[in-house]
């Protein structure tokens, strides 16, 4: 292996263990289960498609900020010890309001809420952290 590739990989590796973040652009089916001690919110019902972990107790991520396009979340696996939320962004008022628990320690395979984090804005924050 080039000391570039070696580079980039460490790199990666110190970015998503500094972040407590993962997203997968394959689908989440061939990664298996959402890790022991992470929050796993998917795309698609099932726990399938796009995936976005956090090992995060207490911050906030938009859904929309992965490299790949992440729809809307569709199913959910809370192995946390702590809820998270789902907030809607209303641009006309500039505020924020709740749009779904994420229970901790529960899961989803179909959420059945239209559009779930997928308008720009919207955010999922973990434990005590508020947009």
């Amino acid at each position: 292996m080039t000391w570039e590739k070696r580079s980039a990989t460490a790199a990666s590796a110190l970015l998503l263990v500094a972040g407590g973040m993962l997203a997968t652009a394959s689908p989440a089916a061939a990664d298996g289960p959402c890790p022991a001690n992470r929050i796993c919110v998917y795309d698609e019902p099932g726990f399938g498609g796009n995936r976005i972990a956090s090992g995060s107790t207490n911050a906030c991520f938009y859904p929309q900020d992965f490299a790949f396009t992440f729809a809307t979340i569709v199913s959910y696996d809370n192995n946390l010890s702590v809820d998270a939320q789902v907030w809607h962004y209303y641009a006309n008022d500039g505020g924020y309001l709740p749009a779904r628990t994420l229970v901790a320690k529960k899961f989803s395979s179909n959420i059945g809420v239209a559009n779930l984090g997928a308008y720009p804005g919207d955010m999922v924050c973990m434990g005590n952290a508020r947009p």
